[in-house]
């Protein structure tokens, strides 16, 4: 015996269920024009890795916070495996944006790992919870690999512990439409480990590398084979092209 599905029901179900396929992308920018100019601004569900031998890394970490609290009205998770957030800096960028600093600040929750083992507790246990439960828009993950350095680890269990972080970070991106920043201050130590480029590299669906020049920075996008020379500016000065805006 079959049971017939009345028209308007098929209608619905057919509705409802191409509605749950729809995920509204959300884009936050770093709110310096040339960047945001090249890079087009960094997507939801997918995985950013900015690597970095320029100090400039971190000013463009914490203006992104910044811009997604303005933008997305939403909270961020922030792991730290590097001891890299400047409450300071963050602070004064909601200064110039006019933002409330407490207001701010009370949006951005941070855990701090110590060791590798930290790190891997954090992103694979705790971080889709912490997603969860503050509605998180944007998840960082600061200085990713050095705890993986480690000398005291197996080269081989850091690799594997580090896969197994990207995959999850991967998970809950595409689960949580999150926008999801991992960063690398150093560009040396991606030649002293074997596979460790490869592995961040190929892993992440942008990859920004910024590189110290005479005077300049020269910035890439690696996967789209794209340059170009930025001369940076303290993150607290307009450029002409701010004033204008």
């Amino acid at each position: 015996m079959t049971f017939a599905m009345p028209e308007a029901s098929i209608r619905d179900a057919v509705e409802s269920e191409v509605q749950l396929d729809i995920v509204q992308e959300k884009i936050i920018d770093t709110s310096i024009p040339a960047i945001d100019a090249f890079v087009k601004g960094f997507q939801s569900s997918q995985i950013a890795f900015i690597d970095s031998s320029d100090w400039m890394l971190f000013d463009l970490t914490h203006a992104l916070c910044v811009n997604a609290i303005n933008s997305l009205g939403g909270e961020i998770v922030w792991v730290d495996g590097g001891n890299s957030i400047n409450p300071y800096e963050l602070a004064g960028l909601c200064k110039r944006l006019r933002m409330d600093i407490g207001e701010t600040l009370d949006c951005i929750n941070i855990s701090r790992a110590f060791t590798a083992y930290q790190m891997v507790t954090l992103i694979v246990d705790a971080l889709e919870k912490e997603v969860e439960r503050t509605g998180s828009e944007l998840v960082v993950v600061s200085c990713f690999p050095d705890l993986f350095l480690d000398g005291d680890m197996w080269w081989s269990e850091s690799l594997q512990l580090m896969k197994h972080c990207i995959s999850t970070l991967q998970s809950i991106t595409r689960r949580h439409n999150t926008v999801t920043i991992l960063t690398n201050y150093g560009l040396t130590k991606m030649l002293y480990k074997k596979s460790l480029r490869t592995i961040l590299y190929s892993n992440a669906d942008k990859v920004l590398r910024i590189e110290n020049k005479k005077d300049a920075l020269l910035l890439s996008l690696v996967k789209e084979e794209r340059t170009m020379l930025y001369h940076p500016v303290p993150y607290y000065q307009m450029t002409l092209d701010e004033f204008w805006r």
